[in-house]
């Protein structure tokens, strides 16, 4: 009788302990981390109304050449600092599209681009949209800012241990202007949350330090809101290109294979045009179109993104000639 109520005794223990070592082992575990979309809406996008059907991503025509500059952070979190990530984390994704030619200058490119006001208002100042753009050979610009950005944090104490969660919301701000004429033709926002949580017990598992990846996950999340209305927008913008060389009957443009050109593509000839001002707000109502001076075919490539073509009609093409698609 002793021997079996020892044996009972060390089989109780044993249960409890085990009992005991599995709640440890589960309240040591840190929960995973979640990133999801936040309670609040998207903005809708300036320009898409809610019976306009979601078409798929498809490419039109040759690539554009896109440049996204600096964002500006308007939140007191930041102090200045999460713009560039955006500017970083947009570059990426809309790289990884494969749709365009991400063009990137650095800071040379935001200070000259910083002049258009393009960074600071929605529409260039008078006389300055189209020329930094066009120097550029920019399709279109994305730019914008970082609106609101918070941390919050939440601890709880227990018996044995404690657990701690912690909550990064941002609001991000876009806006695609028409290198072109400076124009705004797409604005959206995107608000997003990335929540992180971790449990201690008896001093084991997660950090409970401040996780310094939170800035960057919860834009990842605001952008993931709009980035694929983003590039079906961008899509959408009429592509063109330019004369860059005349000699006779043979003309080199400033896109080539890299921008999805392909040998015997005819392309249309218009001259620059010019900018037009509303004479009431002064500002730019975009570039009247030149007079349409004959068509070329693509007949060769060379350098980077350069195509040589040859007459087909027309005659008096000079450089800063407009070119685009005569398909």
């Amino acid at each position: 009788m002793k021997k079996e109520a020892s044996l009972a005794t060390r089989m109780g223990a044993t249960i409890v302990f085990a009992g005991f070592a599995g709640l440890i082992l589960a309240a040591c575990a840190t929960t995973p981390p979640i990133t999801g979309p936040s309670d609040k809406p998207s903005a809708p996008a300036a320009t898409l109304s809610k019976e306009e059907p979601q078409a798929p991503i498809v490419t039109r025509g040759p690539k554009k050449r896109v440049a996204v500059i600096r964002f500006q952070d308007k939140s007191a979190y930041g102090r200045g600092r999460l713009g560039g990530a955006v500017q970083d984390i947009l570059t990426t994704e809309l790289a990884k599209s494969g749709l365009f030619i991400l063009i990137s200058r650095g800071d040379d490119m935001d200070l000259v681009l910083d002049e258009q006001d393009l960074a600071k208002t929605d529409i260039a100042k008078k006389g300055t949209g189209p020329k930094s753009g066009e120097i550029l050979g920019l399709n279109a610009i994305v730019t914008g800012a970082v609106s609101q950005f918070g941390v919050k944090q939440k601890s709880a104490n227990y018996m044995l241990g404690s657990s701690k969660t912690q909550t990064a919301e941002a609001t991000v701000d876009i806006r695609v202007v028409d290198a072109t004429n400076g124009q705004l033709i797409f604005a959206d926002s995107g608000t997003g949350i990335y929540e992180a949580s971790s449990t201690r017990v008896l001093g084991i598992g997660g950090s409970q330090g401040y996780d310094e990846t939170l800035e960057g996950k919860a834009l990842r999340a605001s952008i993931a809101k709009f980035i694929d209305n983003l590039i079906r927008r961008m899509e959408a913008i009429p592509w063109s290109g330019k004369v860059a060389a005349v000699d006779a009957d043979e003309i080199t443009i400033n896109a080539g294979r890299k921008t999805g050109l392909v040998i015997g593509d005819r392309l249309r000839v218009f001259g620059a045009g010019r900018e037009v001002i509303d004479p009431d707000t002064k500002l730019s109502l975009g570039r009247k179109p030149g007079k349409e001076k004959g068509e070329i075919v693509v007949s060769d490539f060379f350098g980077e993104d350069a195509a040589v073509c040859r007459r087909v009609t027309g005659e008096g093409f000079a450089v800063n000639d407009i070119v685009k698609l005569a398909r």
